[in-house]
C-alpha cells in the first residue's frame, strides 16, 4: 500500500478478497504516519487469508515492496506473487493468465497491459535505455525528435498474444519470487520512481525473461496515491532525477563528464516544467 492511504487499500481488498486464485492478500503498511496500520489491522484481524504487516519506517516504494515480497516468500511460502499498487483494478482472469504464462515460459516477471481511463497506455513496455536516451526523453525537444522510439517498442510489437520485453509499467505484475529476490529485488537506494527500468535491467542481466500480455488488461487510477502524497510536479520530477542518477552511476557506470551533461539536461527539464506551470 502507499503511505497514509488506507481507504484506497480497503477498496482494493474488498474487490479482490473473493478471488479463489489468491491464497493470501498481504497488505504492507510502509511506515504510515497516520492511523492506517491500526485501522487495517483491526479491520482484517479475523481474516485468515488477509495479512497486514508494517515496515515500521517509510524507506521508499522499493523498500516497502521488498519487505512484503520477502515476507510472502519466507513466511507464506508464496512462489508467485502479485505486486500491485492499491489504485489498480484487475479481474481474477488476469491473475489466472499471468500465472499460466509465468509457469509456461519459466519467466521471472509477467504483466498485463495497463489502461488509464479506459485507454491503453502508449508506452506499455520498453527496452533498458541509455542514460542520455532516458534524460533527453524528458525534454520536449527530445520527444519531438523521437528519442523514445529508440527504446520504446513499436505498436506492431504488441500484435501477438504475448510479447517478451525488458521493462514493464510497475503498477501491477506477477513475479517468480525466487528469481526476483535472486537479483536483489527493488533497489532500495531509490526512494521512488525508476523501479521498472532498474528491475528490467537486473532481470535482463541475469538472463531472466519478462513478458507482457497484450490482450489482458488492468485499469490504473494513474498516480492517484503518489499525487496525494507528493502534490508538487516539480518535487516529483526532482525525485525522479535522483533515482535516475543512482541508476546511471550504479548500473550504467557513467563517467563524471557524462554525469555533468545529464545533470544539465535535468536542470533544463525542471526549467521547462516551471515555464509550463507559469503559462497555464
Amino acid at each position: 500500500m502507499e503511505l497514509n492511504d488506507y481507504k484506497t487499500v480497503i477498496n482494493m481488498v474488498e474487490r479482490i478478497k473473493g478471488y479463489n486464485i489468491l491464497d493470501y492478500i498481504l497488505i504492507v503498511d510502509n511506515g504510515s504516519t497516520d492511523s492506517s496500520y491500526k485501522i487495517l489491522s483491526n479491520m482484517y484481524c479475523n481474516e485468515k487469508t488477509i495479512k497486514v504487516i508494517s515496515s515500521n519506517k517509510n524507506g521508499g516504494y522499493g523498500f516497502g515492496n521488498n519487505f512484503g515480497i520477502k515476507y510472502a516468500f519466507n513466511k507464506l511460502n508464496s512462489k508467485y506473487i502479485i505486486v500491485s499498487n492499491p489504485d489498480v483494478l484487475f479481474k481474477e482472469k488476469l491473475i489466472q493468465e499471468l500465472k499460466r504464462v509465468i509457469k509456461r515460459e519459466d519467466a521471472a516477471l509477467v504483466s498485463g497491459t495497463q489502461k488509464i481511463n479506459g485507454s491503453i497506455v502508449q508506452q506499455r513496455a520498453w527496452k533498458v535505455p541509455t542514460p542520455f536516451q532516458w534524460a533527453f526523453d524528458e525534454l520536449k525537444i527530445g520527444r519531438l525528435l523521437g528519442v523514445g522510439k529508440k527504446f520504446y517498442y513499436p505498436s506492431s510489437y504488441y500484435k501477438k498474444a504475448i510479447s517478451q520485453v525488458e521493462c514493464v509499467v510497475g503498477a501491477m505484475f506477477m513475479i517468480d519470487a525466487e528469481k526476483f529476490l535472486t537479483v536483489g529485488g527493488y533497489d532500495e537506494d531509490m526512494f521512488l520512481f525508476c523501479e521498472e527500468t532498474t528491475i528490467g535491467y537486473k532481470l535482463k542481466k541475469a538472463n531472466y525473461k519478462s513478458f507482457l500480455l497484450n490482450y489482458e488488461y488492468y485499469d490504473h487510477l494513474h498516480s492517484a496515491t503518489i499525487n496525494k502524497s507528493i502534490p508538487s510536479a516539480i518535487k516529483r520530477l526532482r525525485i525522479l532525477h535522483t533515482s535516475e542518477k543512482i541508476f546511471d552511476k550504479k548500473y550504467m557506470k557513467i563517467s563524471f563528464a557524462e554525469s555533468i551533461l545529464i545533470k544539465l539536461i535535468f536542470h533544463l527539464s525542471i526549467l521547462e516544467l516551471k515555464i509550463k506551470s507559469i503559462l497555464r
